[in-house]
């Protein structure tokens, strides 16, 4: 049976790992050195997989919570007390018995097993203690690696949804007493917020971490990887074709790994163009509804905005040659762009704008 060379969906680890060996030095430094760190990303970057493949090549323990799916503080407390339980790598006896120990509340503990044995861990408490076990779970990773004298690293993904719990100022107040013993990395999808919550002086964790930009994987990486993903299976991929995949993908992780896993499908023995076009129109069919709901989202300026950057590929688009020829005004232009960039659908690079998606690019020029 032939396995699949090309992994999407869900984190990528080992085989299906493409290079990041520079971030990679460079997380695992500032893990060494106590910091805490910052890295937002468009959804399906990669940035989470960068993460814990970065960690499960160290000795550090690491908990992982990811944000998005915990709707109101009461699920918060739950869901990180559950994550911190199960990284204790132990029996559920031997985690409730340590909690109950180091908790300075009398923590009523419940324990559910799975299908496959897998544990659960949850606490029973009131609406109304909120605050007192918000605090006490917080404190949980720097009590246990005081406890047992070993780093620890959390690991908060799609941390820009913490707005939507209010909790920020609470989170902050505890976390920043963690420095020696407990590294913090938050991971975002939302640049417009992630900013926000860590370069306004206003804002509780302002100035509190280090931020590390995650580029696109280059081209040269991607052309080994896939090469080498299709030959050790007894397929043939060539150089220009690589070329076409990665002219759409834009090197993101997600869509490179999605249309050379399509073109693997449809392939038997040696990759042609036209199955290229085939595997990027299939998936454009697949993505078809995400994107119109993204489109149906945005105000009709904020649709000819795109249109309009997306002909003129972003550059100088305040000319008044190019605003005349869509019929706008510098005013009604800038207003539009700047409702994309906080809708994080764009963003800006050396005063040029260009789609954080590049598949939804693609979709909106075929139009």
């Amino acid at each position: 049976m032939i396995k699949k060379p090309f992994h999407y969906g869900g984190t990528v680890d080992n085989q299906h790992f493409c290079n990041r060996a520079s971030e990679i030095k460079e997380l695992t430094t500032d893990i060494d050195t106590g910091l805490n760190l910052l890295l937002y990303a468009p959804r399906r970057f990669g940035k989470t997989s960068l993460v814990l493949h970065t960690l499960k090549q160290t000795e550090y323990q690491y908990i992982f919570l990811d944000f998005m799916s915990i709707v109101d503080e009461h699920e918060f407390i739950n869901e990180y007390f559950n994550a911190i339980s199960k990284s204790l790598n132990t029996t559920a006896d031997k985690v409730v018995e340590f909690f109950k120990k180091i908790l300075k509340i009398k923590p009523n503990i419940s324990v559910d097993f799975d299908i496959s044995g897998t544990p659960s861990f949850k606490l029973n408490f009131l609406q109304k203690e909120n605050s007192v076990v918000l605090k006490e779970v917080l404190e949980l990773p720097y009590l246990y690696a005081k406890y047992h004298n070993k780093k620890i690293v959390v690991v908060f993904d799609e941390f820009q949804e913490v707005v939507n719990l209010g909790i920020e100022d609470k989170l902050r107040a505890v976390l920043q007493h963690h420095k020696d013993m407990v590294s913090y990395i938050f991971l975002g999808s939302k640049k417009s917020i992630m900013t926000n919550l860590f370069f306004d002086r206003s804002k509780p964790f302002y100035k509190s971490v280090k931020h590390i930009p995650i580029d696109k994987i280059e081209a040269h990486h991607w052309q080994k990887y896939i090469k080498d993903g299709f030959e050790k299976n007894g397929k043939k991929i060539d150089s220009e074709q690589i070329e076409m995949i990665l002219e759409v993908s834009k090197g993101f992780p997600y869509y490179t790994q999605q249309i050379a896993s399509e073109i693997f499908n449809i392939t038997e023995k040696e990759v042609e163009s036209d199955l290229v076009e085939k595997a990027i129109d299939s998936m454009l069919e697949k993505e078809e509804d995400l994107f119109l709901n993204e489109w149906n989202h945005l105000s009709q300026h904020q649709k000819k905005a795109l249109k309009f950057l997306i002909h003129f590929g972003g550059e100088n688009i305040y000319q008044k040659e190019k605003m005349t020829e869509y019929n706008f005004t510098s005013s009604s232009l800038k207003k539009a762009v700047e409702g994309l960039v906080a809708k994080d659908v764009i963003d800006t690079k050396k005063s040029s704008f260009y789609l954080q998606d590049p598949l939804f690019e693609l979709f909106l020029s075929r139009m």
